[in-house]
């Protein structure tokens, strides 16, 4: 093989390396779904009236979903310079949603539209704001969970149940208080409390799951501080609903 042949083929072999090495600097800055270059973007969720984090909020995009932390923040991967539709699902705020258009090292704050509100009263004169979405009625054994739920599980005074939805009370007016109702408990005194309803009716109400010795409560998410907190009943002068 002369000097000139050898001198070709090293030409020809460099030159058909060119392509495959370009092929993979293109696969070294694209997705391997092919959508293009994306990047990691934090988002941050917030109370738009406080600017208070949203803690367990569900953050989605495309197929990701994540919970935000306590900050209230979750990372996506977003297409670089695309519009991104953004979606954010928390029991208290209006459903969300924004256009992000991703930068690298980019952040994000979204701020969200809180529910009606339910102002809690206690006998000691302080008042707490918990928003519609999150607030229900608990009851907690000893050494238990409370168990909590939308309805309220009560007897009235003809001795049937009453289990009314959160959203069909006008008013609870307490602090409740033990009471001998044998048509509703027949082992010993039952919490009562006066309620009135948006149909305008006007009730006394025994608390059914006091009457195995269960703490009744009333929890919410606090709009002030944006955790979660419960109240006993027996605590409780008045709830004032939506």
């Amino acid at each position: 093989m002369t000097f000139v042949s050898r001198i070709s083929i090293c030409i020809l072999i460099a030159l058909a390396a060119i392509p495959a090495a370009a092929q993979a600097r293109r696969r070294a800055v694209s997705p391997a779904n092919g959508l293009g270059p994306s990047t990691g973007a934090l988002i941050t969720v917030k109370d738009a009236s406080n600017g208070v984090p949203v803690v367990s909020a569900t953050v989605t995009y495309a197929a990701q979903t994540q919970i935000t932390n306590g900050n209230g923040q979750v990372s996506l991967t977003l297409p670089i310079g695309k519009p991104a539709v953004v979606a954010v699902a928390h029991p208290a705020f209006a459903p969300f949603s924004q256009t992000i258009i991703g930068q690298v090292g980019g952040t994000y704050d979204l701020a969200l539209t809180g529910k009606p509100s339910v102002t809690i009263k206690t006998k000691t004169n302080e008042a707490h704001i918990v928003d519609i979405g999150t607030a229900q009625f608990a009851s907690a054994a000893v050494f238990s969970n409370p168990v909590r739920s939308d309805n309220g599980n009560f007897c009235k005074e003809d001795g049937t149940d009453f289990t009314p939805n959160k959203s069909e009370f006008t008013r609870i007016v307490g602090p409740a208080v033990p009471a001998n109702a044998p048509q509703c408990c027949q082992f010993g005194s039952v919490m009562s409390a006066d309620v009135e309803m948006k149909s305008g009716a006007k009730l006394k109400v025994y608390f059914k799951d006091s009457c195995s010795g269960n703490d009744v409560e009333f929890v919410g998410r606090e709009k002030a501080n944006g955790q979660f907190q419960y109240f006993r009943f027996t605590d409780i002068a008045e709830i004032d609903f939506p």
